[in-house]
């Protein structure tokens, strides 16, 4: 990874390790929650016996709802030692400890073996990451033939305005991501097969409603004020009332992606 994609990754990993941060999006770092992740992971065909990647598995949340949910053995992967850190001890209070495992890695280099996954889920993140390209590539190498890629991530139909462009605007996902047809684009240049996008637009509606609430309830308190956030953090306010008018407008919606990989695409690329 170039100097420059080691600054975003931790500069990336260290917005969600704010306290704040967990304060205002809750457990689960992505919109949808719980039930969006259980969703995805159908989607990909999780099942007892899969051998599950997650990638930027921030505070393992995913991971336990996979473990717990499904059965499936799931290593989680992410840049903040913080935020494993949190992983690896909310998997132990969960008692999953055998079914999970987490690592600290860049989805620019993953540190796994070919062929050592059957489903890989990446939520909230793709569209953060320094090369997409190349992070799917890495994903399609990691994953067994017939192997899925699960993918729930912002797109944008518009571009983004300047006060969803800061540090706020990444930790919601929104500032750089594509268009719908981007990550279908981005998915079959990596090499995967059956792609299938499906919008799910209700997942920010509870989100933003959710993030409110937060705000209502924080403002009872110091926490913000008191948080020494980063100078281009923004309002979180201002940034989410932008971000809703966003969104109603069209400029913005979520997805969930899924494709294959399969062996008539790998004996071509091998030809």
């Amino acid at each position: 990874m170039s100097v420059a994609g080691q600054n975003i990754a931790s500069c990336c990993a260290g917005l969600y390790e704010l306290p704040i941060v967990e304060q205002l999006l809750g457990e689960s770092f992505h919109p949808g929650g719980t039930k969006l992740t259980r969703q995805l992971a159908s989607a990909s065909l999780v099942s007892p016996n899969s051998s599950v990647l997650d990638v930027a598995c921030g505070n393992g949340r995913s991971a336990r709802v996979i473990a717990t949910h499904f059965g499936a053995t799931v290593t989680g992967c992410d840049y903040s030692a913080v935020n494993l850190r949190r992983a690896i001890m909310s998997s132990q209070a969960a008692g999953i400890s055998d079914k999970s495992q987490f690592v600290r890695a860049s989805a620019m280099r993953l540190p796994f073996s070919p062929k050592s996954f059957d489903v890989a889920l990446c939520e909230c993140s793709l569209c953060l990451f320094e090369d997409m390209d190349a992070a799917l590539g890495q994903l399609h190498a990691v994953l067994r033939p017939g192997g899925r890629v699960g993918i729930s991530d912002f797109f944008l139909n518009a571009p983004v305005p300047d006060s969803l462009d800061g540090l706020l605007g990444q930790v919601l996902c929104v500032a750089g991501a594509p268009s719908a047809d981007g990550y279908r684009e981005a998915l079959s240049r990596a090499g995967f097969d059956f792609v299938r996008i499906r919008k799910v637009n209700w997942t920010l509606a509870d989100m933003i409603q959710r993030i409110r609430k937060q705000l209502k309830l924080l403002a009872t308190t110091n926490l913000i004020a008191d948080a020494e956030l980063p100078n281009d953090f923004g309002n979180p306010a201002e940034v989410l009332k932008d971000l809703e008018s966003f969104i109603n407008s069209g400029g913005a919606g979520y997805l969930v992606a899924t494709a294959t990989v399969t062996q008539h695409r790998r004996r071509l690329d091998k030809q």
